[in-house]
């Protein structure tokens, strides 16, 4: 005679049978940067334990947020320190787009995952449903051979604000002070000069 089991003690055994991964991955939260600004540099305070809850070389995501960036930085302890002031949201945005990009299954959405490298193509395997696809990192950032030129208009996003109360926009490797703009704003920008890798321009209509 075939036993009945209630729906309470079915879902209980499927759970069961679950591997942990599977049961435990919508639990997964990245912490949330911790930025401060010390002089001209940025600090990332808790970039180690970044990199540990997502289980990532802290190399392999320290070239990502510097190309994505577009600055240079360096390693030190826990932390990791940035040249230049580069907003918080701006830095949480670039490690949230590695996260899906290099970590999150896009099949089960499962962060227990590992790259591979066959010949020069990285991948993402998903220990949890064995999904694989190729890495493909969108990056924002104008490459460093693209260069302002003086008396030309961009249409730049403002970042920050100066101690002066300058807007601060990125363009590739440089640095834009424009004064009168606001933070979040998107904006038509004037360069009036440049020197070496800051820029300094006006708002037009």
């Amino acid at each position: 005679m075939t036993e009945l089991y209630d729906y309470e003690f079915l879902l209980n055994r499927v759970r069961e049978a679950l591997p942990e991964t599977v049961k435990h991955h919508e639990r997964f939260e990245i912490p949330k940067v911790e930025v401060i600004h010390e002089g001209k540099n940025t600090i990332i305070r808790n970039f180690l334990s970044i990199t540990k809850k997502i289980n990532r070389d802290p190399m392999h995501v320290y070239k990502y947020l510097m190309r994505e960036l577009g600055t240079a930085g360096t390693i030190q302890g826990e932390r990791l320190v940035l040249k230049g002031r580069v907003s918080p949201s701006l830095v949480q945005r670039r490690i949230d787009r590695y996260v899906s990009t290099y970590v999150l299954c896009s099949e089960c959405g499962s962060p227990d995952t590992e790259l591979r490298k066959e010949g020069r193509v990285e991948l993402l395997v998903c220990k949890a449903c064995g999904a694989i696809r190729p890495v493909q990192a969108k990056i924002d950032v104008r490459t460093a051979s693209e260069t302002l030129k003086e008396g030309r208009t961009y249409d730049l996003e403002i970042t920050d604000v100066s101690r002066d109360g300058d807007g601060i926009a990125k363009y590739g490797n440089y640095v834009v002070y424009v004064p009168g703009a606001r933070k979040g704003h998107k904006v038509k920008v004037k360069i009036i000069k440049i020197k070496k890798n800051a820029a300094f321009g006006e708002v037009v209509s």
